[in-house]
């Protein structure tokens, strides 16, 4: 571990002050005791001492003083992608607010800015270099979008913010358009797309088609995934791709389209609202009783679609379920549902991740200066709620796998969840460090 790492919540001070406050007592009580009185009374007065320590209140963390530490979010907060953007703001919320509780950062209170960028890369390279300029932020989160993120990422390379993101992925984020202040705690687009090739590749199942959303991650992620099943399968052929815009409402035509190519699998890294719609239309049209069909069904998602469609043994796969089985998962889920009174999705937990990130390096780094994160963000170990985890150098991506499962009703929930999270570890899915460095040549 390059940092050593520090548990923003404990308090060892207020338990040092107590036992310190104690022991001074009951050697004051000794002192003023006559030689001549009997060890019964003294023992008395040590019982009453102790008595009255245990029933006064541990010392409570200092607060946080001075001028804020300010961690601004750009995110689709409105329109198709909303579920994803309002679930990292309210967990990032939640992070800032712990950490405030714990006695804020560099013991200094963090500040939290939410902005909307509309999911268009315009208007979230204006809300981000408001946040920058305007704000003076000291980290970036964000976005949804690949699109916007690949638009706001130089911004913050040429202001030396930190820029991390928890949702959008694409792999040119950590290849071709890299930076020293960039961080990802998200799996990026060759990672998932390269677990679902290796996995599905032994499959009985020869004739795909794909239905992506027509931007950057669907188009990374797509071409990917059918590079990488097609290498490790000879005898898999691609007979169908379908390119729906982001937020198209209706996809009755994309879906007949598949159903008519004869292929009997279909992959799909469509999200949100987009895969909610989409579920919707291909349940009228009996699309899950022909073909074999995955997706990227993630929490969110889930919960909106309840019952209404029987998704009983669907394979999907995803980036950070909560049935993670990790004690720091369970104990976020927890404080969460307690908070929202709603399961997080992947997208709560990820940006969560990335607010303690960047808390924890800043820590260890003594600083929260731009240089001083990029200087010390590269190899750092930190706890994730998916566990203990590190940022790889050469493209301060995450050590975080991608999740498959199939899908299982769960009473408890009132939702499909995922049987059994188990991650395609990132060491077996993402690019080497020689294959990284040539794409920035």
């Amino acid at each position: 571990m390059r940092h050593p790492h520090r548990h923003l919540r404990h308090n060892p001070r207020g338990r040092l002050t107590t036992w310190f406050a104690l022991m001074m007592t009951l050697a004051l009580v000794l002192v003023a005791c006559d030689a001549d009185e009997p060890l019964v009374d003294v023992a008395e007065e040590e019982d009453d001492v102790a008595d009255e320590a245990a029933e006064a209140p541990e010392a409570e963390v200092e607060g946080p003083e001075g001028e804020p530490l300010k961690v601004g979010l750009v995110a689709a907060l409105s329109g198709g992608a909303a579920l994803f953007g309002v679930a990292a703001q309210n967990a990032a919320q939640m992070a800032v607010d712990e950490l405030n509780e714990s006695g804020g950062v560099l013991g200094q209170p963090v500040e939290f800015i939410a902005r909307d960028s509309q999911a268009r890369p315009e208007e979230g390279v204006s809300q981000a270099r408001d946040l920058i300029l305007s704000e003076e932020i000291d980290m970036l989160l964000g976005p949804v979008s690949s699109g916007v993120a690949l638009a706001i990422t130089e911004l913050a390379h040429e202001h030396e913010v930190p820029f991390i993101v928890h949702t959008s992925n694409t792999e040119a984020l950590m290849n071709e358009q890299w930076h020293p202040f960039f961080a990802s705690v998200v799996p990026n687009t060759g990672m998932e797309a390269r677990a679902q090739g290796v996995d599905l590749a032994g499959s009985e199942y020869t004739t795909w088609a794909t239905i992506s959303p027509d931007y950057e991650f669907g188009q990374r992620q797509t071409g990917t995934f059918v590079e990488t099943i097609t290498a490790e399968s000879p005898d898999v052929e691609i007979v169908e791709q379908q390119w729906p815009e982001l937020g198209e409402s209706d996809l009755d035509p994309f879906i007949t389209s598949v159903l008519a190519s004869g292929a009997d699998a279909v992959y799909s890294p469509l999200f949100a609202g987009d895969l909610i719609t989409f579920t919707r239309q291909a349940h009228d049209l009996g699309f899950f009783d022909r073909v074999y069909w995955t997706a990227l069904y993630e929490t969110d998602a889930l919960q909106e679609l309840g019952d209404e469609v029987d998704l009983e043994g669907v394979r999907a796969y995803s980036r950070c379920p909560f049935t993670i089985d990790t004690p720091q998962m369970a104990d976020f889920v927890e404080r969460y549902m307690d908070r929202y009174d709603s399961v997080p999705s992947d997208w709560a937990c990820m940006a969560y991740d990335a607010v303690m990130l960047w808390a924890q390096v800043v820590e260890a780094a003594g600083s929260a200066e731009g240089q001083a994160f990029a200087d010390n963000v590269g190899g750092f170990e930190f706890t994730s709620l998916r566990g203990e985890t590190y940022i790889r150098d050469v493209d301060h991506q995450a050590a975080v796998g991608s999740y498959i499962s199939e899908l299982t009703w769960s009473d408890e929930f009132g939702m499909f969840i995922y049987e059994t999270a188990e991650p395609v570890p990132a060491e077996d899915i993402w690019m080497s460090e020689e294959e990284v460095l040539e794409t920035r040549n």
